[in-house]
């Protein structure tokens, strides 16, 4: 029977390295959550293709739960000092934003427009169950970033835990940029499979390979 080390090992090379997908469930327990590090923020997913924010996704316990719904476009915010309408101004200076900002805001809902206001808080990440982890690491190292690679720079066991220092490189499909990214991966296993993940990914140095900037908020 394998290590825990060697399972993990194993998951780098098939899953990622070979882009054998289809061996996920031989790792992974049906049960398995990736687990989200909490933070500050209103507790909302956006997709902003198309010139319009629709939201995609409310992290249960947020400030945004009961308020906001899956579906509800964002039309407009604005705080105590002033508003903004426009697809730009709202990528820039409402989905950016640290503790305590307050806004209201007015979104799109079937056929109604509803006002609501939210303040941004801290809570517990949005955790991702097994089918939505697995969906979500195809579509990342098939379409995003098909030449994905991975490589175990350290791995560290400890009964049921291990952890590894995993260096990703790859070049995004869209944007054609090259990138060379760290995470730390958390896992927790129970009779040969993952039951639980903690990934801590360095998104920001990889949004910065490929050419994002960081904005800083109006003060």
């Amino acid at each position: 029977m394998k290590s825990n080390t060697e399972i993990i090992q194993d998951v780098i090379e098939q899953v990622v390295n070979q882009k054998r997908i289809d061996t996920w469930d031989q790792y992974f327990s049906q049960d398995y959550i990736a687990r989200g590090a909490p933070y500050v923020g209103m507790g909302l997913s956006v997709d902003s293709s198309g010139n319009k924010h629709i939201i995609d996704g409310i992290a249960p316990g947020s400030p945004a739960e009961g308020k906001l719904q899956v579906g509800d476009e964002l039309l407009w915010a604005e705080d105590e000092h002033q508003r903004w309408a426009t697809y730009e101004d709202i990528s820039q200076h409402v989905l950016q934003g640290g503790r305590g900002s307050k806004y209201r805001m007015g979104v799109r809902r079937g056929n109604q427009t509803l006002e609501c206001e939210v303040t941004r808080g801290l809570f517990r990440g949005l955790d991702t169950d097994n089918d939505q982890a697995k969906s979500d690491m195809q579509e990342f190292m098939t379409k995003q970033i098909p030449d994905l690679t991975a490589t175990t720079k350290q791995i560290l066991a400890d009964g049921d835990m291990v952890v590894c220092l995993l260096e990703y490189r790859g070049t995004h499909a869209k944007f054609g940029r090259k990138a060379v990214w760290r995470e730390a991966w958390f896992a927790r296993l129970s009779e040969g499979k993952i039951v639980e993940g903690w990934p801590i990914i360095d998104e920001s140095s990889y949004l910065r390979q490929l050419g994002y900037q960081l904005i800083p908020p109006s003060t």
